[in-house]
Formats: structure tokens, C-alpha cells, sequence
């Protein structure tokens, strides 16, 4: 099988990464450290040789050592500037967090976790802390993950939002992470429909040997309808964050400003108004209220825990 050039340029800029911090190196070193032949890394060093900066000169390209190569040796002469990206500091954090949220939601690969343990590893402290609702557990999602990557159907024992166990036999199509929670859009035989349904409420996942015969749905995720309308009391200095609400009217009374919005997913709207929480002074409806409470609290454990 063909090498995907991505590999190919990855490992090209890691050559060349590798040897501006170390002299010389082998062809069978290189190889060994990327898991490649001598000889590909040979392949790599001469292509290496014909790339550069733009002008065709000879002091533009990058250059080895001619006699060194004879002997199986890469020393870099000239890497014209070229190297592997470096994140910057405010870069790595928001890859953290976003890795860490999709880890959190129970829908990432296991090469997001490796890349996630990698980040935290290279930055002395971690700089944030993913608080997920409900830890999803990966060996409880294994044959729902299995069942994706062999087009299988999977039986789900699943908690709604009602409190009701179910149990279903799913088709599942994707895994996906809205607003931080994990969800797997599927067909239920069940309802002979298309569902949404949240990994965290799943009970148990078992495999089925019956393959998927429906097509997965274009539309993305859930339906964004509104599910009623929300009234928060916040003071002024909130104000710029609840302008932001879709669909608002807002109304001032001296130091107070109150806010009138639809809401379609209570935890997004919880979680916004989250961020102004110490100015917040009433939310309506109490579905509302009580998510953004529920936040709080874990928000408080989590800095308890860091304590």
C-alpha cells in the first residue's frame, strides 16, 4: 500500500527537526526512531534535497553533506528555515481543551487521547481542566465503537432524559460532540426512526451481528427548534453576554438588565450564562435555572479537587 503523503511530510519535517538539534545521525538510526527502512529514510533525505525556498538557486535548497550521505550518514548543512510548526503557548492550551473535551464526551480516538497525554506531558502544569457531565466509560462504548468500524447494528440499554429504560436495537452512523456532550446519531429499530442519543445515558452496549441497512440522516446532530423561552435578570455589566443570546430582547432598569430568549439546548444556554454567573440575579424557566446550578456545583467541586 501506498505511503499517505501526510505521513510522508510528517516524517520529512521530523528528519530535518531531528537533525537541527543533533549533529549526524544514521540511516538505520533515523529509520529505527520513525519506524521506516534505511532505505526510506535515504529516499527521504534525497527528496529533501530537491525542496527549499522559492528562486531554483543553489543556496536555496536544503542541503546535506554529499560526502557524509555516501556513507549513510544525514548531516544537515542548510534546513532554509524549514521545521516541524511549534504551538505557541495560548495554541497547545486550547488544543488541550479541546481535545479533552472530545476525550471528556466519550467520542474521541484513541489517538486523541495519546496526542492529549502528550500535550499535558510537554507543559510543566495543566493549564485547564475539562469538568464533563458524566464521565462516558470507553470499555462500557466499545461494541458501539465496533459496531461503527464493522457496520453493525448494537443493542442499547438507555436512560432518557424521562428517567425510562429502554432497551433498543440501534443502526449507528456517527459519534459526535455538541456543546461538549457526546452523542451517537443513529436509526432505532425501536422507533423506526432516526435518533440522537447521548452516550452518557447509554447502560450497556451489546454487539449484534445484524448489519446496518439505513442510510445515515444529512442532517447533523439535533434539531435547534426552541424548547421554550428563557427570562434571566443579570446586572448591567452581563449585559454583553446575554446581547449575544439568538433572538433576544432585552429590557434595562437601573443597575439591572433582564433577558428575554429561546432556548433549544438547556446545557448551552446553562453554560453561557455560566460565564457571568456571579452577576446573574433570576433565571426562568426552573429547568434552566437548576442546569446552571448544576454547573456551578461541579465547577466548585472541580476547584476543590485542585485545591
Amino acid at each position: 500500500m501506498a505511503e499517505k503523503a501526510l505521513a510522508r511530510v510528517t516524517r520529512l519535517l521530523s528528519i530535518l527537526s531531528v537533525l537541527q538539534h543533533q549533529e549526524e545521525a544514521t540511516f538505520a538510526e533515523l529509520g529505527e526512531r520513525f519506524g521506516v527502512s534505511a532505505r526510506q529514510i535515504e529516499q527521504d533525505v534525497f527528496l529533501l534535497f530537491t525542496t527549499g525556498k522559492p528562486g531554483g538557486m543553489p543556496d536555496d535548497y536544503v542541503d546535506f553533506d554529499p560526502d557524509a550521505l555516501d556513507e549513510g550518514i544525514a548531516r544537515l548543512r542548510d534546513a532554509q528555515g524549514l521545521t516541524q510548526v511549534k504551538l505557541s503557548a495560548r495554541e497547545a492550551v486550547a488544543l488541550i481543551g479541546s481535545l479533552g473535551t472530545l476525550v471528556a464526551a466519550g467520542v474521541a480516538p484513541q489517538a486523541a487521547e495519546t496526542a492529549l497525554a502528550k500535550l499535558r506531558a510537554a507543559i510543566d502544569s495543566n493549564p485547564i481542566e475539562v469538568v464533563a457531565d458524566e464521565a462516558v466509560d470507553r470499555a462500557r462504548m466499545s461494541p458501539l465503537t465496533d459496531g461503527l468500524a464493522r457496520g453493525l447494528a448494537v443493542e442499547l440499554t438507555y436512560v432518557d432524559a424521562s428517567d425510562r429504560r429502554t432497551v433498543r436495537v440501534v443502526e449507528p452512523h456517527r459519534l459526535v460532540a455538541i456543546d461538549g456532550i457526546g452523542y451517537v446519531e443513529c436509526w432505532c429499530r425501536r422507533a423506526q426512526d432516526y435518533r440522537t442519543l447521548r452516550l452518557d445515558r447509554i447502560v450497556s452496549a451489546t454487539p449484534t451481528d445484524s448489519p446496518v441497512t439505513t442510510a445515515p440522516m444529512e442532517q447533523r446532530g439535533f434539531s435547534l427548534e426552541p424548547r421554550f423561552a428563557a427570562q434571566v435578570t443579570a446586572h448591567v455589566s452581563a449585559r454583553w453576554l446575554l446581547e449575544s443570546m439568538q433572538d433576544v430582547v432585552i429590557s434595562d432598569e437601573g443597575d439591572a438588565v433582564t433577558a428575554t430568549f429561546p432556548v433549544a439546548d438547556v446545557e448551552w444556554a446553562a453554560g453561557r450564562l455560566l460565564a457571568v454567573g456571579p452577576a446573574l440575579r433570576t433565571i426562568g424557566p426552573a429547568l434552566l435555572a437548576d442546569a446552571v446550578a448544576r454547573r456551578a456545583l461541579r465547577v466548585l467541586e472541580a476547584q476543590d479537587g485542585a485545591a
